[in-house]
């Protein structure tokens, strides 16, 4: 596409973010709204978006036209649950081959995935297969897995729908927009025909990548990353704009307390807002609400998207939320657990010695350990340690992870009146994505119209 004098690559770099369109008068170029000047998306958020978008095929039958997507993410989340923290510059972290493979196990990788994604991963350099199947990984850091991810994208081939599916979702997430005009750009800016553009919106909107909010004729798509940025504060504030007095300063009192506490109790949430106020400022993606769950119930907490702000762009830092999952955990440990299995009472410091690289449990281990953690060694954050008579220690195995679930806590108590699962181990933990859905589903018709008022002054900046 050429405008004026310049020459935009319209497929690789997104040079502009158009409201609309452009049209070339003369020698200059009218635009028919807003225009951005941006540049290419690099490599770290474009590996994020891959890996939290082939998450979302995943459960879906079948990624089709995305496949490449999918092939590419899933290769950067086995990297990841291979990788480790090394404690000296040039030292390389092996895992074993039975771990290797109990690591598959746990998290439904199949031999034929393994066996490719391995493969993939050894032509990037990023790890060394050995003759007995050890694997040594050369790469530890979060940095190094997005920078893989992206790599693997690219080596595909992706098509144009693709390459298009991860610059919108980057684009929606910085503003929401109608989706008139989100399907005029990605038809002109991809060259993809207009009708191929709406069933790849569909496709997105199915696999939860995408997510719409429509009435009367007015429809606009966003994502789960629309508060998850260094602009929180401005779009809070816009979307405060649309609330009660009285709704304004009981939000404004949660947000209080998330600050002091670095998360703040589900049931604490819904009381202080009211039913209403707190389906819909999380069905936008105001907050992100994590949960731990067992067979018998589900406790959640409410944090803030920004909360990794201090670590950099929040969403690159934890795109796959590991270290939500560590955080959750240990806020389950800390109000589930007595005395005898192995209470948490200090987080913050639990966390400083992990991150230390020391083991916790001490000589003869907790109980607790064992049962609790469950979801944190299935995603390889920590590394549980037997000491016999059902005891365990834990040792992590991805600081970066411990450095981000720590900036959250604070050094506070988080959610001290959770109820009790019935004294039941924690076996499952749901991050933001899923639990935003789950409260969508349960919006009635005044929640979604005030979901699309606060995408609309999102979208038109006012």
């Amino acid at each position: 596409m050429e405008l004026g004098y310049v020459t935009l690559d319209t497929i690789d770099i997104e040079v502009v973010l158009l409201d609309a369109w452009l049209i070339r008068v003369g020698y200059g170029i009218v635009v028919k709204n807003q225009l951005r000047v941006g540049g290419k998306m690099d490599e770290k958020t474009k590996g994020a978006w891959l890996l939290a978008q082939s998450k979302s095929l995943d459960a879906v039958n079948g990624a089709g036209r995305l496949e490449n997507i999918q092939y590419a993410g899933r290769t950067g989340r086995l990297f990841n649950l291979l990788r480790r923290t090394v404690e000296h510059n040039g030292a390389i972290a092996v895992v074993p081959a039975a771990t290797v493979q109990e690591i598959c196990r746990l998290n439904n990788i199949d031999r034929a995935s393994r066996e490719t994604g391995l493969a993939v991963l050894g032509r990037h350099g990023r790890i060394e297969v050995g003759s007995t199947g050890d694997v040594a990984v050369l790469g530890a850091t979060s940095t190094a897995v997005l920078e893989s991810t992206t790599a693997i994208f690219e080596e595909t081939s992706p098509s144009r729908e693709e390459k298009a599916v991860v610059h919108l979702s980057e684009k929606v997430s910085e503003r929401p927009d109608t989706r008139s005009a989100i399907e005029e750009y990605v038809s002109d800016t991809f060259e993809i025909s207009r009708a191929d553009t709406s069933s790849l919106i569909d496709v997105c909107r199915s696999a939860a990548i995408l997510d719409q909010e429509e009435d009367k004729g007015l429809a606009i798509l966003f994502n789960n990353n629309t508060f998850r940025s260094g602009e929180y504060a401005a779009k809070a504030f816009k979307l405060m704009q649309g609330l009660t007095a009285s709704e304004h300063q009981r939000l404004s009192e949660l947000q209080l307390r998330m600050q002091t506490k670095g998360a703040v109790l589900d049931l604490d949430a819904q009381t202080l807002l009211g039913g209403d106020l707190y389906r819909r400022v999380v069905a936008v993606g105001l907050f992100d609400r994590l949960e731990v769950s067992n067979s018998t119930e589900a406790v959640g907490y409410l944090t803030s998207p920004d909360a990794f702000q201090k670590f950099g762009k929040p969403f690159e830092e934890d795109p796959v939320d590991d270290a939500k999952a560590l955080l959750a955990s240990l806020t389950y440990g800390m109000t589930r657990s007595d005395g005898k299995r192995g209470a948490i009472a200090y987080p913050d410091a639990l966390l400083r010695n992990l991150i230390h690289d020391m083991e916790v449990g001490g000589r003869y281990g907790v109980e607790a350990i064992g049962e609790d953690y469950r979801e944190l060694e299935r995603r390889q954050v920590v590394k549980v340690i037997p000491r016999g008579r059902g005891r365990f220690a834990m040792k992590l195995l991805k600081r970066d992870v411990g450095e981000l679930a720590r900036n959250m806590i604070k050094g506070n108590a988080v959610a001290s009146q959770a109820l009790l699962l019935e004294g039941a181990p924690a076996t499952n933990f749901n991050g933001p994505a899923d639990t935003r859905r789950q409260v969508r589903q349960r919006n009635t018709l005044q929640d979604n119209r005030f979901v699309l008022g606060a995408l609309d002054r999102l979208r038109s900046g006012g």
